[in-house]
């Protein structure tokens, strides 16, 4: 399967969430957290089809020593997750990978200034929701994990997760539903589901927050 670009993969998403019943019975407690960047184009597709609130949510990849593209997990505000596997192939130090997360949590940290977050955006805004938790896409799925770590540690009711498309083999403990359009065997990377997948700016991210 391959999308025209992330608002048709977002259409397609609403598509099929319209018609679970707990979302169908419950529009009054149901939230849309989608990660940024990438997510929030899905997740201000979803909102405004459903008609429910939209909070974007900051998720830090923490990057491996010499190899940033390969992640060891991800963090998002006081929750750090690492991909056990993953540290332990590399058979990092305990300084190494507390090095890593402290690279990772000032990159949070800079997109929380950039894009005026606060974290009472989320601890009061969460509690006993059905949070339907997106993003365009998951590759490795630590910044995914990361966030339903986050989502739970606030009391959520529940989470639905719906993404447009991940690995064969993916699967995420804490949720209680997952949506997935398409799954794929041989996954290298999340855009070569789209057509058209251009970098998400500054600009587009503030638009989504002024309007939401």
């Amino acid at each position: 399967m391959i999308f025209k670009d992330r608002r048709e993969a977002g259409t397609k998403l609403l598509l099929r969430l319209l018609a679970v019943p707990q979302l169908k019975k419950n529009w009054k407690h149901i939230i849309v957290v989608s990660l940024i960047r990438g997510g929030i184009v899905v997740g201000d597709v979803i909102a405004k089809g459903l008609e429910v609130k939209h909070l974007p949510l900051v998720v830090s990849k923490i990057p491996a020593p010499y190899n940033p593209e390969l992640a060891l997990g991800a963090l998002c505000f006081a929750v750090n997750y690492l991909e056990k596997s993953v540290v332990d192939s590399l058979r990092l130090e305990r300084v190494q990978i507390e090095n890593q997360i402290e690279i990772a949590r000032e990159k949070f940290n800079s997109y929380l200034k950039r894009f005026h977050l606060r974290e009472t955006l989320y601890s009061k805004g969460l509690k006993n929701k059905i949070v339907v938790l997106t993003d365009d896409g998951i590759a490795t799925g630590s910044t995914i994990r990361a966030a339903i770590l986050y989502l739970r540690s606030k009391k959520t009711k529940s989470i639905i997760l719906a993404v447009p498309v991940a690995p064969t083999d993916f699967s995420a403990s804490g949720v209680d539903k997952e949506v997935f359009l398409h799954k794929n065997f041989s996954f290298g990377a999340v855009s070569q589901f789209y057509e058209h997948f251009p970098q998400i700016e500054d600009d587009d991210v503030k638009k989504v927050l002024r309007s939401k």
